[in-house]
């Protein structure tokens, strides 16, 4: 197995551990989607103190604007995704934003990187994307917000590899980051309202789910710098089709802290239960298919 595949394979983990705890949050403490994200962002800022210790390079015009589009893209597409989680099952509303982020990222990378699969890794993919589509069809009433994250997801992460070809993987992340802060900080500045909704949770979240959001944003955070490194030594379609792993690992978590956690309520019926289980049949063939 290529290192690179574990290591997305671990960081899809510990991203199935923050959406399920996302989705504990969004469903009282920190209701609102869009100051959710602003949170986020605030929790990258620590990324100035790579300044000191890494040869941090000003960009030309070009890498800058590609970077902040790739930070814009994943604030935004950070909103919707929170959007869909709050609204349905967990491992619906994730696993839906993956078939659009896996398709949107294949077209993404032909189109800007120029990237063309070999035929078993195109097999993989579609078996991957046909797992994840089964896994999907039991919900309702998210597909437009999950179509907006996928999309923007995948722009972001294609931008990213850009980023790192361009240049190197600290700098990459670096200016990326700078783009997802400031798309955070340049919407406060235009919108009072938005500023209003992040004073007027800050002040009513508790200190137990203040904590639990830093903590969970930890985890994120180093789920996030293990599929960047992924992203840098591998193929990003394939990255972003393994997110069926994912998926696998918010089910089962989901299942397992059902009705134990607010918030986590997985659909367990017959019904639900069998396609989910052929969705996971195909998500387990397409990863083979890329070990082969």
């Amino acid at each position: 197995m290529e290192p690179w595949i574990f290591i997305a394979a671990t960081a899809y983990f510990l991203n199935a551990v923050a959406f399920v705890i996302d989705k504990y949050l969004l469903a009282l403490p920190i209701p609102k989607p869009f100051t959710y994200a602003v949170w986020v962002a605030v929790l990258s800022t620590p990324v100035v103190f790579l300044i000191p210790f890494f040869d941090i390079f000003i960009p030309d015009m070009i890498y800058f604007g590609l970077s902040f589009a790739s930070g814009t893209a994943f604030f935004i597409g950070l909103i919707f995704l929170y959007k869909a989680i709050r609204r349905s099952d967990v491992s619906v509303a994730s696993t839906q934003a993956g078939v659009f982020t896996s398709v949107f990222t294949y077209l993404f990378s032909f189109l800007i990187l120029g990237n063309v699969l070999p035929q078993n890794n195109l097999i993989a993919i579609g078996l991957l994307t046909l797992g994840l589509l089964f896994l999907g069809s039991v919900g309702r009433g998210v597909v437009l917000h999950a179509i907006s994250a996928g999309a923007l997801l995948a722009l972001s992460f294609v931008l990213l590899k850009w980023t790192f070809t361009a240049g190197d993987f600290v700098n990459g992340v670096f200016w990326t980051r700078i783009g997802f802060i400031g798309s955070a900080v340049l919407s406060l500045v235009v919108s009072k309202k938005a500023r209003d909704e992040v004073k007027s949770l800050a002040k009513k979240a508790t200190k137990s789910s203040k904590f639990v959001f830093i903590i969970n944003k930890l985890i994120a955070g180093t789920a996030f710098v293990l599929l960047y490194y992924a992203i840098l030594l591998g193929n990003v379609v394939i990255i972003n089709a393994l997110l069926g792993l994912q998926f696998l690992f918010v089910f089962l978590l989901a299942i397992t802290l059902r009705n134990k956690l607010h918030g986590i309520e997985e659909n367990v019926s017959k019904k639900t239960l069998a396609i989910k289980s052929v969705g996971i049949v195909f998500v387990l063939s397409g990863f083979l298919a890329i070990l082969i």
